[in-house]
């Protein structure tokens, strides 16, 4: 019996210090759990997680050509004691010039934003071309990989306005190896954000999803964040979607 409860008490530490070390590596965006980070981070970029004991960041591999804009949605959020810090401490790492005052004291708080791509099916389309089979062939061969979907960023009081007044925000490529938040209003193109002309302090990432196809071939057909399932008879493991097809049949 004592034998049981020193094994039980051991379990309930553990788990006391999983959860601890999570929350240390995540925050709630929103309703939803978001991945720290003191990178500078960008949306439809596609890399690997880098986990440590107490530390989590991110590894960008790819910059897909995404030949067609992406429609993503901006929402604000204000910060706090925490939040506040986070963001500070990636400031540091990334040196950019984004000035936030932030007073607990007062009832106003400066606000931050959740950057989200809305438009999956357009980042699978773009996945599948063959401008992009280095990326595709990546997120085929490596199971822990991973599209940035989400991030929450810090930006001056011009551009939180800018993209808060917009019609219409994509995500678009711009340059030869980087995108831009393209604000358009009235079909117009109003101003371009640059994400290094902000303070990115946490993200979301979401995986692919595959599946054979009726040919016996492997396709690409979801991204889904790490809370979620894949679709009924695909796998997040493109290995695993291979075991299914049965090659007598071929």
């Amino acid at each position: 019996m004592k034998f049981k409860a020193s094994q039980l008490l051991k379990c309930i530490i553990c788990l006391i210090v999983l959860s601890s070390i999570i929350q240390c590596k995540t925050i709630a965006v929103n309703g939803e759990q978001q991945t720290l980070t003191k990178q500078s981070i960008i949306i439809g970029s596609i890399g690997i997680d880098k986990d440590f004991i107490a530390e989590r960041d991110y590894n960008t591999i790819a910059l897909p050509n995404y030949e067609n804009p992406i429609n993503v949605t901006a929402s604000l959020v204000a910060f706090n004691k925490r939040t506040f810090k986070l963001y500070s401490e990636a400031k540091n790492i990334q040196s950019q010039p984004v000035n936030i005052s932030y007073n607990d004291t007062l009832d106003e708080k400066p606000q931050y934003l959740k950057i989200e791509i809305i438009d999956r099916l357009e980042v699978l389309n773009s996945l599948k071309t063959k401008t992009n089979d280095d990326a595709f062939q990546f997120l085929k061969d490596n199971s822990r990989s991973h599209v940035i979907t989400s991030v929450a960023i810090a930006l001056d009081k011009l551009n939180i306005e800018a993209i808060t007044n917009a019609q219409e925000i994509f995500l678009e490529t711009s340059g030869v190896k980087t995108y831009s938040l393209n604000l358009y209003k009235d079909n117009s193109l109003q101003k371009k954000i640059f994400f290094n002309e902000g303070v990115v302090f946490a993200y979301q990432s979401s995986s692919p999803c595959w599946k054979q196809n009726d040919k016996y071939q492997l396709e690409l057909i979801d991204l889904v964040e790490d809370n979620d399932k894949c679709p009924n008879n695909s796998f997040r493991s493109s290995n695993r979607a291979k075991k299914k097809i049965n090659y007598f049949k071929l």
